[in-house]
């Protein structure tokens, strides 16, 4: 069985405070080391649990296509049921669960099952990654997979809204086009195309390894050198474009749609590029959790024809960086006037300083979050391994519980100066068909 997890932008760390402590499935510690030949491993170690999760993280996504949208999307569909197909074949192979999402900077394929498994599943990977050859046939099965993941879309107006407000964030590079291309584009992709992307991008300085349970590290580590030490040493270096700023005004996109009752908000933020100022990330993300309290205090609370605001963002380990608020209405029919009272509230947080009382309670349920407690393996490492971007950001992630609490308070309201105290890039709104 598998689960396709195309890549929605949304990170899964959901920002509330963490109560209770599930001890079933307590994260404990997280450790990495490198083979010979360039490839990282990352051992999440867990406690009281019998499942594993092992996954094979890869630097590549849409952004490193060129010509030919929607290959490495491709490949990862092609890949996982060429994987699919062998194990059927297997009678020995043990029962598990195989997932993969493919994103703008990277591809990500998971096998979830038993702690006894871990050879099984190591194997399976490095078959999967040594895999050089596709057919026609193959290329042909995918794509009709991915076409009708695309018509599922074109049937959903919330997603090409959506589409809409990529394209106008990102209007200078791939980060606003489609992973997984159009129905047009993939038909002129062949299997050459599929191989010759794989063997420049799926390289091994670009391939990090994810293992999570209870497991023994110097034991699971013997078991990856096993399968994975003895392929020799690649190289290829991710080129992405660095993001332009916005153009400066703001986009309204409005829809009518017969699939909403009441009017649907939806405003983005263009985010600065954290990748080499992580103090500035983590700043961030304590200004968003006191955005998060003031507005369901302000806003939620006292305004009856609002029924949620949710927020969705994607900033901490990709070369873009965005930020979506998400309105829900109750019956109202004025929008323009919610979104006006929305960016003033915003605006007007965003102008009072954080004090450092404020800080530090949005840092302290941010830390209780980042231990990953509550969480089963699946959740956990779904989260950890977007985090990382494949591995690239494993530092930055496995001290974030503890740099959480050594903020600046100077650095946290200067970043909401700089964000929030414009007017989004983009407004989109579906509005109900009979208005």
């Amino acid at each position: 069985m598998f689960k396709s997890f195309f890549f929605s932008l949304f990170l899964l760390f959901s920002f509330h405070t963490v109560d209770v402590v599930d001890a079933a499935y307590e994260y404990k510690d997280s450790s990495e080391c490198k083979l010979e030949n360039g490839m990282s491993v990352i051992f999440m170690d867990t406690s009281k649990s019998d499942l594993l999760m092992v996954a094979l993280c890869v630097s590549a996504g849409s952004t490193d296509e060129i010509e030919k949208e929607g290959i490495a999307n491709l490949l990862s569909h092609i890949l996982v049921q060429k994987h699919i197909n062998n194990s059927q074949k297997k009678a020995d192979q043990p029962a598990f669960e195989s997932n993969f999402y493919t994103g703008y900077d990277q591809s990500v394929y998971y096998l979830q099952g038993r702690l006894e498994d871990l050879d099984v599943f190591l194997k399976n990977l490095s078959e999967l990654f040594l895999e050089s050859s596709f057919d026609a046939a193959e290329v042909a099965a995918s794509r009709n997979l991915v076409e009708q993941a695309i018509s599922n879309d074109e049937q959903m107006d919330r997603m090409l809204i959506k589409k809409e407000a990529r394209k106008s964030m990102y209007w200078h590079s791939k980060y606003g086009s489609s992973i997984y291309g159009t129905k047009e584009g993939l038909k002129l992709i062949n299997e050459n195309d599929i191989a010759l992307f794989k063997k420049k991008h799926y390289t091994t300085d670009r391939i990090t390894i994810i293992i999570a349970g209870n497991i023994l590290k110097n034991k699971a580590l013997g078991t990856v050198q096993k399968y994975f030490g003895g392929i020799a040493k690649t190289s290829s270096l991710p080129e992405r474009l660095e993001e332009p700023q916005h153009h400066g005004s703001v986009t309204k996109i409005t829809r009518y749609s017969d699939q909403v009752s009441v009017p649907l908000i939806e405003m983005y933020w263009k985010v600065p590029n954290y990748r080499n100022h992580r103090e500035k990330a983590l700043a961030t993300e304590i200004y968003i959790k006191h955005l998060s309290d003031m507005l369901q205090k302000s806003l939620i609370d006292e305004q009856k024809n609002l029924s949620s605001i949710a927020f969705s963002y994607s900033f901490w380990n990709y070369d873009y960086g965005d930020f979506c608020m998400t309105i829900t209405t109750k019956n109202s029919d004025d929008v323009d006037e919610i979104i006006t009272s929305v960016l003033s509230e915003i605006k007007y947080i965003a102008s009072t300083e954080l004090t450092k009382n404020q800080a530090d309670a949005a840092a302290k349920k941010l830390f209780g979050v980042s231990k990953m407690y509550g969480k089963d393996l699946l959740e956990a490492l779904d989260c950890f391994s977007k985090k990382v971007s494949a591995g690239n950001d494993f530092e930055f992630v496995k001290k974030f519980a503890l740099n959480i609490n050594k903020y600046s308070l100077e650095e946290v309201n200067g970043q909401a100066k700089e964000i929030f105290a414009k007017d989004p890039c983009v407004i989109c709104i579906i509005k109900p068909q009979s208005q």
